[in-house]
Order: structure tokens, then C-alpha cells, then sequence
């Protein structure tokens, strides 16, 4: 079979990226070694947020967010799960500058705060703290399987269950051969494969300097005695190393925002230790004190493909093949809106400001500044 393009990766951005071509009628065919979302797009923590210190990912995010408000409407039936919480950023003396620089790309209702106007919270080290109030959380696994129903809609295939076991680069294109032995011949080929991007590429000549972490989120119970002094909101404590969510009912997740340990994306423990959640409980309760009688019920471990400055890696990397990966922990909430600009890309069309996510950077001393101090999954 024959394609205008190629996908490799059924997470959230190689499926929205096949939305938005395949709504432009570019003939699309996505391939993975299992289903969609099986990866580590379905287990995000699904935090939606714009605060961002790097202006053009604000930008994005706020596009993607908006999307997934109105993810019905443009996906012609799909769910999101979106639900807008609104977020707290609580940061410590060295981030105050930093903090209000990024504060004022947020838009109306944002504002930045001193630590005396958040009562319910114990603010022992923060010395400022911002509120994003179109923030929130929503499902990655049904938001990437409405953009990929959205994307069939629109003429696009999916080969799912069938591993990519060769790409050949020739002068007209790229052919890919699956585990079945079929070959597929396409115009142009996107490797969106999280994790798995970079060996996919090195047969190619092509060595990207991602690496692979392991992340864990806990989920806990509140006591119900504590149903009052729920935190609300979705809650990333800089200072403290943590994000947190509100749940249905009285649950809430908490994961780190620090750097974590190496990985095998094909060999790591996908389950929280004890340990593991002692110490997210913990941190978590010392901002709360409904936390404090909280007690875990569940939790996972995900995986993030982390490039070295921990922001997206998306451009060309030979004439007829494309990655877009890197996304360090943060991608999802850009997803929705980063397709579309990826798909101008494929196409030629490609917005200027996202050449500085080039894979190139790295090798000309480009890297890009991203998140605050040892925090830099925020983007």
C-alpha cells in the first residue's frame, strides 16, 4: 500500500497529528506495536495547564486546551474528560522573577499572589504563588481515542498491532516493513513514538539524544471526615517537587516534577512501590491537612522520552522523515494543538517559531530554556 504519510505511534501526538492531516485529505496510515494510547500517552497524569515559560508552548497550550473544552464539537462526537479546575503554582524565593514573567502570558483572571492569600494551604517556603484559572485535567486515553476515531472520519488508517521492524529511506520516499512482513511505501514518514523514537531512527543514520525515564503517580483517598478541606484545584507545588489533582469523589493523584530514574521501555516496573507512595504522600500532605489522613488506592508507573533541554524535539531529520517526541512529561495538553503545527510541517506550512524545537539545536548549542531550576518538566 501506498501513503502520503506515515505515522509511527498511536499516542496523542501521532494520532493528532493524523487528525489534522487527514482533515486537510492527506492520505495517512498509522502504525503501532499495539493499540492506541497503550503507551505512555494513557498514563499521564492529564494535567492541563498554559504556564509555560516559553512563549510559543503558552501559545500552544492554550490552543490545545481550548480544544479540549470544545473537544466534541471538533472532533464530531469524541470526550476529552476535560474538566477546568483552575491551578496553583506555588514557587519559592529563587523563582519569584521567573514565576511573574510566566504569570503574564496566562491571560485574563490569572493572577500572582503572595503565600497570605491561600489560607488553606500550609505555605511554609513559597514566597509567591500564581493562579491559571482555565486549567484543569482531562482523559488521555479517551482524548486520544476520539482524535483517532475523528481521524478514521476523515479517511485516515490505522495498522494497529503491528510493529514497525524496518524503515528504507529512498530518493522518492520511505518504505516500512511491520512484523507481518508487508511493506507500506509513503511520501513522507513521522515517527511518533515516545520512548521508542530514537532506536527506531538509528538504523537511519539518525542519533537523537533522547532518553527514557521512569515516573510514578499515586492515587489517594481522602478520609471523609476531610471532605471540607478538599484542595479543588490542580496544584503544582514547585517548591515542594509535586503536582497534584483533584479526582472524582474524594480522590486525588500526585506525582513529582523532578527528574527520576532511567528506564527500559521495555522492561520497567509499571506499578508504584509502597515506598514510592509513602513519599508522594507525604509531600503532598504538607501543604494539606485533609491529606493527612489520606490513604493510597492505587497508583502507576509511566514512562517519559526526555530530550536534554526537556522540551519537544519535532522537525525534519532526513529529506522524507520527521520526529516528533522529546515531549519530557508535558506533552499532552500541547497535543491537540501541536498536531495541527505538525501537520503544517509535513506540509510545508510550517509556523517559523517551531523550528527552534528542531532537532538540529542540539547540535549547535541551541538548547532552550524550560521550566524552574530542578522543575524543568514544566516546560
Amino acid at each position: 500500500m501506498s501513503y502520503d504519510v506515515g505515522i509511527v505511534g498511536a499516542g496523542v501526538h501521532g494520532v493528532s497529528a493524523a487528525f489534522h492531516l487527514a482533515r486537510r485529505g492527506v492520505s495517512t496510515v498509522v502504525f503501532d506495536r499495539s493499540t492506541p494510547a497503550s503507551g505512555p500517552t494513557g498514563r499521564s497524569g492529564g494535567i492541563c495547564r498554559a504556564y509555560y515559560t516559553d512563549p510559543f508552548l503558552a501559545e500552544v497550550a492554550h490552543e490545545g486546551i481550548a480544544f479540549l473544552a470544545d473537544f466534541g464539537e471538533r472532533t464530531g462526537g469524541g470526550q476529552s474528560g476535560f474538566r477546568r479546575t483552575g491551578a496553583f503554582y506555588l514557587h519559592g524565593p529563587d523563582d519569584v522573577q521567573a514565576a511573574r514573567e510566566t504569570a503574564a502570558r496566562l491571560g485574563p483572571g490569572a493572577e500572582t499572589l503572595g503565600p497570605e492569600a491561600l489560607p488553606q494551604l500550609e505555605t511554609e517556603g513559597v514566597a509567591v504563588a500564581v493562579w491559571e484559572p482555565g486549567a484543569g485535567y482531562a482523559d488521555p486515553f479517551a482524548t486520544t481515542l476520539g482524535l483517532a476515531e475523528a481521524a478514521r472520519g476523515h479517511g485516515a488508517e490505522f495498522l494497529l498491532d503491528r510493529p514497525v521492524v524496518a524503515i528504507e529511506e529512498g530518493a522518492r520516499g520511505v518504505t516500512v516493513t511491520t512484523a507481518d512482513g508487508s511493506t507500506h511505501h509513503l511520501g513522507t514518514l513521522l515517527v511518533a513514538a515516545g520512548p521508542w523514537t530514537a532506536p527506531l531512527l538509528r538504523p537511519l543514520g539518525v542519533d537523537l539524544p533522547l532518553t527514557v525515564e521512569r515516573h510514578v503517580v499515586a492515587i489517594l483517598e481522602h478520609d471523609p471526615a476531610d471532605a471540607a478541606g478538599l484542595v479543588p484545584y490542580v496544584l503544582i507545588d514547585v517548591a515542594g517537587g509535586y503536582y497534584s489533582t483533584p479526582q472524582p469523589r474524594t480522590q486525588y493523584l500526585v506525582g513529582g516534577v523532578v527528574p527520576a530514574s532511567p528506564a527500559d521501555p521495555d522492561d520497567f516496573e509499571r506499578t508504584v512501590t509502597p515506598e514510592e507512595t509513602v513519599r508522594l504522600a507525604t509531600v503532598s500532605a504538607r501543604r494539606s491537612p485533609a491529606r493527612r489522613r489520606a490513604v493510597p488506592v492505587g497508583g502507576w508507573a509511566s514512562l517519559y522520552d526526555v530530550s536534554p533541554d526537556w522540551q519537544p524535539v519535532t522537525g525534519r531529520v532526513t529529506e522524507h522523515v520527521l520526529v516528533d517526541a522529546g515531549t519530557s512529561g508535558h506533552g499532552f495538553k500541547l497535543a491537540p494543538a501541536w498536531g495541527e503545527h505538525v501537520a503544517r510541517l509535513v506540509l510545508g506550512e510550517a509556523d517559523p517559531r517551531l523550528a527552534a524545537f528542531a532537532p538540529s539545536r542540539f547540535e549547535g548549542g541551541g538548547e532552550l530554556a524550560a521550566g524552574f531550576g530542578a522543575a524543568r518538566i514544566l516546560g
